[in-house]
């Protein structure tokens, strides 16, 4: 995951930029040498900006702990963790990034607007992270194998990422551009909006209780889970592993509010699967909203 949002670009060609060459240019990023990506990050001075992406909704969520709580609080609290936790797990990741199924309009909008209410980084950059990541999975030009760091892992590397760096990445999504709220999403102020509309509509209806219960501690929550699949399911003590992959992928029952993204190395072993969860004790809440959906016809075509 990343939150780098940036206006778009002209894109490069595929001639220019072939997508086994990606991991180069991102080392080589505007010619400054590096020995590997995860070095070009580590030696990155903490961007200010986006430290106070992540420090200030920790903030108003925690605050909100000393504020009394109402049922309502408790009911808008699970509908928001539900909304930008599948909008991450089933949208961001099995549906765009993997393509593990199609999706019919407009929930394809109300998925991208509940990554934005989420705080998850506009949906190109996003897809073009993991990407890189599956193709340079604990490697040194991984963007956040905890083999450097269990916090770069978890945070450090997307509140260093260099600007140049999410450029020459950038072009491995560009699939997701042909869809124009994507194109738009990549832009600050448009991706702000719908955050922005929840929390004063939120407090409108219910004050601060309710923007605090209802917004940012369940973002903090699905943020966490979000941050801790790229960092304690790459670690052997966390988990267990079923396949033997070339990565250091594992399945961490402990991340069951994941909605079912704890089951990683199941995903590294099949990436286009929509079932992260392949045994019956392997919980997996997004597997079972994707088969809900492809009941009602809104998805098709599933790589079960």
């Amino acid at each position: 995951m990343g939150i780098v949002m940036r206006g778009p670009r002209p894109a490069p060609s595929h001639e220019q930029l072939a997508p086994e060459d990606l991991p180069t240019l991102a080392n080589l990023a505007k010619g400054r040498a590096s020995g590997s990506t995860s070095a070009l990050i580590r030696k990155t001075p903490l961007n200010p900006v986006y430290v106070a992406w992540i420090v200030v909704p920790h903030l108003l969520g925690l605050a909100g702990l000393a504020l009394p709580w109402s049922a309502r609080d408790v009911a808008v609290a699970i509908g928001i963790y539900l909304w930008i936790g599948f909008s991450v797990t089933l949208y961001l990741h099995r549906y765009l990034t993997h393509r593990g199924f199609d999706m019919k309009e407009p929930l394809g909008f109300l998925f991208a607007m509940g990554s934005a209410v989420g705080l998850s980084g506009d949906p190109v950059g996003w897809v073009s992270h993991h990407r890189h990541h599956h193709k340079t999975s604990d490697t040194d030009n991984d963007l956040h194998s905890p083999r450097h760091g269990l916090m770069h892992a978890h945070m450090k590397w997307f509140l260093r990422e260099p600007a140049d760096l999410d450029d020459a990445i950038r072009p491995l999504a560009e699939d997701c551009r042909k869809v124009p709220y994507l194109r738009w999403l990549e832009r600050p102020g448009f991706f702000m909006i719908p955050h922005v509309v929840v929390a004063v509509a939120l407090y409108a209806i219910g004050g601060l209780p309710l923007m605090l219960h209802g917004l940012y501690l369940p973002w903090i929550v699905m943020a966490h889970h979000t941050y801790a699949i790229n960092s304690l399911t790459h670690k052997s003590w966390f988990g267990y592993r079923r396949f033997e992959t070339t990565d250091d992928s594992v399945n961490a029952p402990l991340l069951i509010m994941s909605l079912g993204e704890g089951w990683h190395n199941n995903h590294h072993a099949h990436p286009r699967r929509a079932s992260h969860g392949l045994a019956w004790y392997e919980i997996d809440a997004t597997k079972m909203m994707i088969w809900l959906l492809e009941r009602v016809r809104l998805v098709r075509n599933v790589h079960w």
